[in-house]
């Protein structure tokens, strides 16, 4: 039986403020996948991502979430979309630890699970640290920790390299690599050059 591809973009059209941000783009995302798009400022990086989760409408087209016209937000079960966008999205009133334990408690983390992505990023000494406190890197290194433990099997990544030092950027070039190849599928906005091991680059300068 051949498997639906878990996302389709079928000749998708945005315009925003009577302008047109990007016309004609097709592509499809399967498992073990990763898409790296690619184009100069305002050529509708962030726009394309934010119209694949439902942020923003799209003019003409088609998005096909497992094969269905229905945004990813429908589908509960699955937990089938991670979004990290340029905004980090933590408290900064409560602590790392009490940042984390929010998403993993909401997501029903295993412990084991949890810990492991606290390692892999070296986060540990940071724990009891009121966010406040982070640097702008270590509050993307944040950000970080909680994708890795996030159970989405899609991750839509916008800049996710922001603000991180060149150890660091390579270390998420692995865990992203990793993500692929255990079955998960990636679709990431970044200036940066991230060379993951199998890719697709989707320059949005040609739209």
């Amino acid at each position: 039986m051949i498997k639906k591809p878990l996302l389709e973009v079928e000749n998708i059209h945005f315009e925003r403020g009577g302008r047109i941000i990007f016309s004609s783009i097709n592509f499809s995302l399967e498992e073990g996948n990763a898409i790296i798009l690619t184009g100069r400022n305002g050529s509708g990086k962030t726009s394309l991502l934010k119209c694949l989760v439902g942020f923003y409408p799209i003019t003409n087209g088609k998005i096909l979430w497992d094969g269905e016209d229905v945004l990813p937000a429908y589908f509960p079960q699955k937990r089938l979309v991670a979004w990290l966008s340029h905004f980090n999205a933590v408290k900064s009133s409560l602590s790392v630890k009490e940042n984390l334990l929010f998403y993993a408690n909401l997501w029903s983390i295993k412990k084991t699970v949890f810990e492991k992505a606290i390692n892999l990023l070296s986060f540990n000494d940071y724990m009891e640290f009121p966010t406040s406190w982070l640097s702008a890197g270590e509050k993307r290194k944040l950000c970080l920790v909680r994708l890795l433990f996030c159970p989405a099997k899609v991750w839509i990544l916008d800049e996710p390299t922001t603000f991180l030092d060149d150890e660091n950027k390579n270390l998420f070039i692995n865990i992203m690599d990793e993500h692929v190849l255990n079955g998960g599928a990636i679709v990431c906005a970044s200036h940066d050059n991230l060379k993951l091991e199998s890719f697709t680059n989707l320059s949005l300068d040609d739209f």
